[in-house]
């Protein structure tokens, strides 16, 4: 049995659910919120809280480096892992998991992609496109989150009611990242003089620069703006929930050689996420307890991703929406200088994959 190495980001967790895998996207811990509940909550589906406790002692060691094993969630991902619940389909294609956590997100993984040291990952298509422009041979096989909706959170007394009434104002925008590009969407989309706005360049303090009042706006997640705005400390006026053209992309990743080396690996990953889709249409109340984070709470991110029944975001294949977004984010990198020529989606992205799961299935 072939093993292989699979990117487990701080922006990602890979989680079985009754045999199905559902990937959450998960962000670094900033004010006591951390996003791995969907551990939590397949865990607690198989056993309980104490049985997880009482294993953890029992183990002694942890599948987690000694700085992550005491973050809440170790105890049952490390459950999951035991049990092999997060193997069934790579397994089933006769390879075993190696799963593999990057706290520095993009950069780290694209460092280890460079350096032949992992196989496939799933994370946001502007470090996927930052590092195939320079020259990694990698390739997006899948999505996992079609809409990674952002949005506009404005102090309630700063008199925005519309993005072009950002204008004269001080608003938080992470440079060099999505939010950058959406607001480059916002741009265009309501004619902002961006002359005349105050860019706050701020990622990892950007709540608590927005919460102090130093900023007007805040340019963020949409469901970081549902939470700010259910607290009383903003107020929503934009976000991409209605413009899905304006929302980023969860890709999922592999280094081309690996791809085609073990095109079965690749199409287990795709079915696994096929069939966790198939799970949140059905179950979709288990789905909203499962990604909602204990700070956070679940009616927070029933909002934030109740916004299509059908769950068509989770749809894995490679549409003329991803395309189209693939391309606009080249656009946008080239016409800023974070790359130095244009990206050639059609051989940045490779179908055959997901043709090769559709096939099997008839």
């Amino acid at each position: 049995m072939k093993n292989r190495m699979i990117a487990w980001v701080s922006g990602v967790v890979l989680v079985v659910v009754t045999l199905m895998v559902i990937i959450v996207k998960l962000e670094p811990p900033r004010d006591g919120i951390i996003r791995a509940q969907a551990m939590k909550a397949m865990a607690l589906a198989l056993t309980d809280k104490e049985e997880c406790e009482k294993r953890a002692k029992e183990r002694g060691t942890s599948h987690f480096s000694a700085k992550e094993k005491d973050n809440w969630f170790v105890k049952y991902m490390d459950y999951l892992y035991d049990e092999g619940y997060l193997e069934e389909e790579l397994n089933a294609a006769g390879y075993t998991l190696d799963l593999v956590t990057f706290q520095e997100a993009g950069p780290a993984i694209n460092e280890a992609y460079a350096s032949g040291e992992l196989d496939m990952a799933f994370y946001g298509d502007y470090p996927a496109a930052t590092a195939y422009s320079n020259g990694v041979d990698i390739r997006v096989i899948g999505v996992a989150d079609k809409q990674m909706n952002a949005g506009v959170l404005a102090q309630k007394d700063a008199g925005i009611q519309s993005p072009k009434d950002l204008e004269g104002k001080k608003v938080i925008i992470g440079i060099g990242t999505n939010y950058q590009e959406y607001w480059k969407h916002l741009v265009d989309t309501y004619d902002i003089d961006e002359s005349k706005v105050e860019i706050v360049n701020v990622v990892s303090d950007a709540a608590s620069v927005f919460t102090t009042g130093e900023a007007d706006a805040w340019l963020t997640l949409y469901y970081n703006v549902v939470y700010y705005e259910n607290q009383g400390l903003g107020v929503d006026v934009e976000n991409s929930v209605a413009h899905p053209e304006m929302a980023s992309l969860w890709t999922v990743t592999g280094r081309n050689d690996f791809l085609q080396e073990n095109p079965d690996a690749a199409v287990a990953v795709l079915k696994a996420l096929q069939r966790a889709k198939e799970e949140t249409v059905f179950n979709p109340d288990e789905f909203f307890h499962a990604i909602a984070s204990p700070t956070l709470g679940v009616d927070v991110f029933r909002k934030a991703y109740g916004f299509d029944d059908t769950f068509a975001f989770l749809d894995s294949d490679i549409d003329s929406g991803v395309t189209d977004k693939l391309n606009y984010l080249s656009d946008f990198m080239l016409e800023n200088g974070y790359i130095s020529k244009a990206i050639d989606v059609d051989s940045f992205v490779d179908t055959s994959y997901y043709e090769k799961l559709k096939t099997s299935e008839q």
